[in-house]
C-alpha cells in the first residue's frame, strides 16, 4: 500500500523492531526510526515490561517514583 501511494521510504515512529523488519521485507526503506514515548504507570508496567522482554520493543522503562 505504501508503494502504491508513492511512499517507498518512510520515517517510522515505532518502538517495535519487527515492524521495521516487516516493512523492509516488503520493499519499504526505513530512513529513520523514531522511538515514541510511553506513559509508565503501576497499572501498565507489566504490559510494557513484557513488550521489552518478549518482543524486544525499544522502550526505556524508568523506575516509578512515589
Amino acid at each position: 500500500m505504501l508503494t502504491t501511494l508513492g511512499a517507498p521510504a518512510v520515517r517510522l515512529l515505532s518502538n517495535n523492531p519487527d515492524k521495521a523488519a516487516q516493512l523492509t521485507t516488503h520493499g519499504i526503506t526505513i530512513t529513520e526510526r523514531v522511538p515514541t514515548g510511553v506513559h509508565l504507570s503501576p497499572s501498565n508496567l507489566r504490559y510494557l515490561r513484557a513488550k521489552v522482554e518478549h518482543t524486544q520493543h525499544t522502550l526505556t522503562l524508568t523506575p516509578l517514583v512515589g
